[in-house]
C-alpha cells in the first residue's frame, strides 16, 4: 500500500505538473496508503487471532508494523507543510525548509521499510508453500533492494543533498 502511493510526491515520478495539484494528489494517496496499511494489519491481526497464532513473529511482520507506524508519523509531520497553523505546535514547528527536509527523511525511511517488507515477504512460509525456489526469492528480494537504492539516490539528490547556501 505504501509503495504504490509514494510516487505522487516526487516531481520526477509524478505525471502531474502543477505543484498544488501534485501536493493534493500526494496527500490523498498517502492517506489512502495509510488506510490500506492499517486495514491490512487489522485483517492479518484478526486472522491470526482466529487461528490462535502469535502476532509479529517474523522480520516481515516486524518491519511491516514499523512501516505502518512510520506512515502515520510522516502523515503527522507532513500536515504542517499544508496547514500552516500547525507550525505553532512546538513539536511540529520549524522553518519550511526544515519541515520539508524532515518530511523527506521520514518518507525515505518509510518507503525503504515498505520495500524491505515486500522483499522479506518472499521468504515467508506462505511464499515457500507455493513451491517457488530460492532463485525467485533472491531475485525478488534483490529487485526490492535495487528499488530502495534508486529511491534513496533520487530523494537525496532532490531533497537532502547539501546546497551551496548551507
Amino acid at each position: 500500500a505504501v509503495v504504490s502511493t509514494q510516487s505522487t510526491g516526487h516531481p520526477r515520478f509524478s505525471p502531474i505538473s502543477v505543484h498544488s495539484t501534485r501536493v493534493l494528489a500526494h496527500q490523498i494517496m498517502q492517506i489512502l496508503g495509510l488506510c490500506m496499511g492499517l486495514g491490512g494489519a487489522w485483517v492479518i491481526w484478526r486472522v491470526k487471532e482466529g487461528a490462535g497464532k502469535d502476532h509479529v513473529t517474523t522480520w516481515h511482520a516486524l518491519v511491516g508494523v514499523i512501516t505502518v507506524c512510520l506512515s502515520l508519523i510522516n502523515a503527522i509531520n507532513g500536515a504542517p507543510l499544508i496547514y500552516t497553523q500547525l507550525r505553532a505546535v512546538p513539536i511540529l514547528g520549524g522553518s519550511l525548509a526544515a519541515l520539508k527536509k524532515r518530511h523527506a527523511k521520514i518518507g525515505l525511511l518509510t518507503v525503504s521499510c515498505a520495500l524491505i517488507t515486500i522483499g522479506l515477504a518472499f521468504y515467508s512460509t506462505w511464499y515457500e508453500k507455493k513451491g517457488l525456489n530460492m532463485i525467485w526469492q533472491n531475485a525478488s528480494f534483490g529487485g526490492s533492494m535495487f528499488l530502495v537504492g534508486i529511491i534513496v539516490a533520487q530523494v537525496y539528490e532532490r531533497r537532502l543533498a547539501p546546497t551551496a547556501n548551507q
